[in-house]
């Protein structure tokens, strides 16, 4: 790991020449873009009624639960609003949110922050390779905050335990032929967006499409673990997401992912925690307007790095396992109604109902997306 160590040291140089460059390209540039820069203006508003069997008296889903978490409750997981342009060598998007998804998974950051989905521009520097630098949406994982863009209604214990957005500046060049998108990544940290400290973290992430019915992706990230203040130390975490894709038939598709984490020990350093999860998930359209989903899935974290340890059994490693069936309905385009029935099964009492350990959990899902 010594390696490791001395590749992540302060990385200010490397922004600023990165920032210099995309300066100078976006003034070459400035007089022929101007005319040609159209803003899109989108949104999305996602509405849901959750219900856990475990009847919570906080109202909200086991804390690993990061979107659709509150429990009998009509609630919004995302309303947002947001800007996009594009042009030949210039682009940007602008969006800000609101709902149960920002206010759990933003926890951490501070309340301006809170509501911003993504904040980014950026400028072609060559053909097929663009410099952006702001807020964005992950370079990591299978299935992102809006529901309407996944297979299921609900997110994976991986997906929700993993980063959703980012901040940083990254590189990305899409080859010629279609086939292979390679992205370098420098960001202030792990689902960071005001850093605490002097350290960040670098990622990489290549994606593979053999074929139009085959997506195959690998997404790594290295360096700071917990966004925590230099006078308490650097932990190192090291954290790389695998996914396929495959449109089987024009009706049918599925996907598989596998994440695997290790993070330092505040003491010893010389030790590290690890963590693994997998999802295999399939769509499987019945008629122009309904589908039926399905969703197997296992999480491990002994260490509890990711899993805050149960409150009732503190002391028990966090190893469950989980399957979801959904069915989806289109009543008219742009409007997409969904209903989800999940479980989770522990091997250690993780779980809680009535202040009793348990080692299961269920709940039923239902939502009603809306894009504009």
């Amino acid at each position: 790991m010594k390696h490791v160590v001395r590749f992540f040291l302060p990385t200010s140089g490397l922004i600023g020449a990165l920032l210099l460059l995309a300066s100078s390209a976006a003034r070459a540039q400035a007089t022929a873009d101007s005319a040609t820069l159209k803003p899109e203006f989108y949104g999305y508003t996602g509405v849901y009624y959750g219900y856990d069997f475990s009847t919570p008296h906080t109202r909200t889903r086991p804390g690993f639960v990061y979107s659709e978490n509150r429990h009998n409750a009509f609630s919004i997981n995302i309303a947002l609003l947001g800007a996009r342009f594009t042009s030949e060598r210039v682009r940007g998007t602008f969006a800000v949110q609101t709902g149960t998804y920002p206010d759990a998974n933003y926890a951490a950051e501070p309340p301006v922050f809170k509501h911003l989905h993504e904040a980014y521009a950026g400028v072609r520097l060559r053909p097929g390779l663009w410099l952006d630098a702001g807020v964005f949406l992950s370079h990591i994982g299978l299935e992102g905050p809006i529901s309407r863009d996944d297979l299921t209604l609900t997110r994976s214990i991986i997906a929700d335990n993993s980063p959703y957005y980012e901040s940083g500046a990254k590189l990305t060049y899409d080859t010629p032929n279609g086939h292979w998108t390679l992205i370098g990544l420098v960001l202030n940290g792990w689902q960071v967006i005001r850093d605490n400290n002097e350290n960040k973290g670098l990622g990489w992430q290549v994606q593979w499409k053999p074929t139009s019915q085959w997506v195959l992706n690998s997404s790594t990230y290295a360096g700071e673990g917990p966004n925590q203040p230099d006078s308490v130390g650097r932990q190192l975490r090291y954290f790389h997401d695998f996914y396929a894709t495959c449109q089987v038939t024009p009706g049918l598709k599925m996907a598989a992912s596998f994440d695997f984490g290790i993070q330092q020990q505040q003491s010893p350093r010389i030790a590290y925690d690890r963590w693994h999860g997998a999802a295999l998930i399939a769509n499987q359209r019945l008629t122009r307007r309904t589908a039926l989903s399905a969703r197997l899935e296992y999480f491990h974290d002994p260490a509890h790095v990711l899993i805050a340890a149960a409150r009732l059994n503190p002391t028990a490693p966090f190893r469950t396992g989980g399957a979801s069936v959904g069915f989806d309905y289109l009543p008219v385009p742009r409007c997409l109604i969904r209903l989800e029935a999940k479980g989770y099964r522990a091997a250690d009492p993780v779980f809680e109902a009535n202040d009793q350990p348990r080692r299961t959990n269920a709940a039923i899902t239902s939502s009603l997306g809306l894009t504009f």
